[in-house]
């Protein structure tokens, strides 16, 4: 009788890794998650960045004036008891043509006054989203606000003076093509101080335009 061999038979090397490791069971790591989250992160501060430069803007247009001819401001000269002292009155309108603020300073017979402001022009179809291209007066130069020309001859605080949405419109480029808006300083508008004799009063209106202020002589 022959004698029976019995081989051992290996079992298949299936469930098995090749490198002899026994296989994880559950849940793998989420490390691909992370991307993800950091590109929704970025995308969330870019969007919280372009709602923080639109809402400068809106708060920045109360002050500016539309330029489609717009009254702006109303300067008058008037002589005073002083030989050749110029006394100026200068009345601020706002966009519903309503006075804001009066200021009176003083400049001597044959100087000029000049007006000076920003310009904030928008893409056109942001009149519907409510910003309009606008301008304002921010300085008056020339003018003394002592009657002893003490101190400085120039206010720039009209209007709130030169805000900061109009000086990171035009300092940082990227911003301005994000809100597509264009930044530029108007053209200075000078008023000559030169009463003729005989006449103790001149008032002058300022309008706005695309190209800047305008002044005409009040009739």
């Amino acid at each position: 009788m022959r004698q029976q061999r019995y081989r051992y038979r290996r079992p298949p090397n299936s469930g098995r890794s090749p490198t002899r490791r026994i296989p994880t069971v559950g849940h793998q790591p989420h490390r691909r998650i992370w991307p993800f989250v950091a590109l929704m992160i970025l995308e969330i501060l870019f969007l919280l960045a372009m709602v923080a430069l639109w809402l400068c803007a809106y708060l920045a247009m109360p002050n500016y004036v539309g330029l489609n001819g717009n009254m702006v401001a109303q300067v008058q000269i008037s002589t005073t008891r002083k030989p050749h002292l110029i006394n100026v009155q200068l009345t601020l309108f706002d966009k519903d043509h309503n006075s804001t603020r009066d200021i009176n300073c003083y400049m001597m017979q044959g100087d000029r006054l000049t007006l000076q402001g920003d310009i904030l022009t928008f893409a056109s179809w942001q009149s519907s989203v409510g910003l309009h291209s606008g301008s304002k007066l921010t300085q008056l130069m020339g003018c003394y606000s002592d009657a002893a020309f003490k101190g400085s001859n120039i206010i720039s605080d009209l209007n709130g003076g030169e805000d900061g949405f109009f000086r990171m419109a035009q300092g940082q480029t990227w911003y301005a093509e994000l809100v597509q808006v264009q930044a530029d300083y108007s053209k200075s508008r000078p008023i000559l101080a030169n009463l003729p004799v005989g006449k103790k009063t001149e008032t002058f209106n300022v309008f706005t335009s695309p190209m800047g202020f305008y002044v005409e002589q009040s009739k």
